[in-house]
């Protein structure tokens, strides 16, 4: 955490020391790219400052939601659309498959938004050059269900209880090349939460991963602010399915 926030903050305070330095001749071209190079790290800085607030929010119960009906397909292709350029610099194809007639969905717009944006840029993320991000949306039952899946490099079956807490990274076979506050899959879980939804993560490490969210149509509130968030994963199907067959045989 300290990197994240360290790095952008070093470069903006080094690129505009070298631009007020009256004793550097400085040509245009050079600083144009020293100003462009202080903007990113200030955006960088600030979306990490913004996860800590939404984070420290959400466990506090202080996080406020809207939600208002809207055709959730133009929203999903809207944010797939906006991470197309994110894709194509690091050589990932995207894909958006989106079901027929997917009636409106009481939800945050913001939040929904974030929710989608976070797991299709974490996606693109950790997915080679070379490989695939497939973003769908489907009605089940009375939940709409969106799956963003990639061939990225996956995650350890040791890690996967462990995902969405704040500030953890999953590790990867190899040393960690990815950098990141570790909070995006925290913030996206809190929010699904929020709405009474579920996040199901299905992965192995070097074949790549699909997280499923599921959100009520109907608006559903949590029933107080210390609900724990609802993940599910293959690990903890497991266990759970072993405890149970525990608790027969004892009977």
């Amino acid at each position: 955490m300290s990197h994240e926030v360290r790095t952008p903050l070093n470069a903006i305070i080094g690129f505009s020391e070298m631009l007020t330095n009256e004793t550097l001749e400085l040509d245009h071209g050079r600083k144009f790219e020293y100003a462009r190079l202080i903007k990113e790290s200030g955006r960088h800085l600030l979306a990490v400052v913004n996860g800590i607030l939404d984070v420290s929010k959400m466990d506090t119960g202080n996080f406020e939601i809207s939600p208002e009906p809207f055709a959730p397909s133009p929203a999903v292709e809207n944010c797939t659309d906006l991470l197309a350029l994110k894709a194509q610099e690091g050589g990932v194809e995207l894909k958006l498959s989106l079901g027929a007639d997917l009636p409106e969905v009481a939800a945050d717009r913001r939040a929904f938004n974030q929710i989608l944006t976070n797991l299709i840029s974490n996606a693109i993320k950790f997915t080679p050059r070379g490989g695939r991000v497939t973003v769908s949306a489907r009605r089940e039952a009375s939940d709409l269900a969106i799956s963003v899946e990639d061939t990225g490099i996956g995650i350890g079956e040791a890690d996967l209880p462990r995902l969405g807490e704040a500030f953890f990274q999953a590790r990867t076979s190899h040393h960690r090349r990815h950098d990141g506050s570790g909070l995006g899959l925290s913030i996206v879980m809190g929010l699904v939460h929020l709405h009474g939804g579920e996040v199901e993560i299905k992965s192995r490490l070097g074949e790549g991963t699909r997280v499923t969210v599921r959100l009520p149509f109907e608006y559903q509130a949590r029933r107080s602010a210390n609900d724990p968030v609802k993940l599910v994963t293959e690990q903890h199907r497991a266990v759970r399915a072993a405890a149970c067959d525990g608790m027969k045989k004892s009977a």
